[in-house]
């Protein structure tokens, strides 16, 4: 079982491992016109999830012990949340894995309905 900490980290691994393997359909040598290749790194920035934990703070009139008890509370909840967000990113990668290969699918039969005009 993996800490919370190092989940992250590891679904970073794991995408860039997939990206090297071919997984997600880079294998076109780079002739994808710019303007996909912007919206697929955004898709993948998209998909990691890196919550930033300094943002939970109270915004009340006298929200310090709010803000303590919010963070005490991500503390106490810190390796269920850890796998939580390990688990959702691992999904949202595969995810865009998938929808990589439907794209890559979908480009192949529409430039061979070019080339073959029935």
């Amino acid at each position: 079982m993996t800490d919370p900490e190092s989940a992250l980290a590891q679904a970073r691994l794991a995408a860039e491992t997939m990206r090297a393997s071919g997984a997600y359909g880079d294998e076109s040598g780079g002739t994808e016109p710019e303007e996909v290749g912007a919206q697929i790194e955004s898709l993948l920035e998209w998909a990691l999830i890196e919550p930033d934990l300094d943002d939970v703070r109270s915004t009340r009139r006298f929200g310090a012990p709010m803000t303590l008890f919010k963070r005490a509370l991500l503390r106490m909840l810190a390796q269920y949340n850890g796998q939580l967000i390990a688990n959702q990113t691992r999904f949202n990668v595969h995810l865009l894995g998938h929808l990589r290969r439907l794209q890559n699918r979908v480009e192949e039969l529409e430039s061979e309905r070019k080339r073959n005009p029935e």
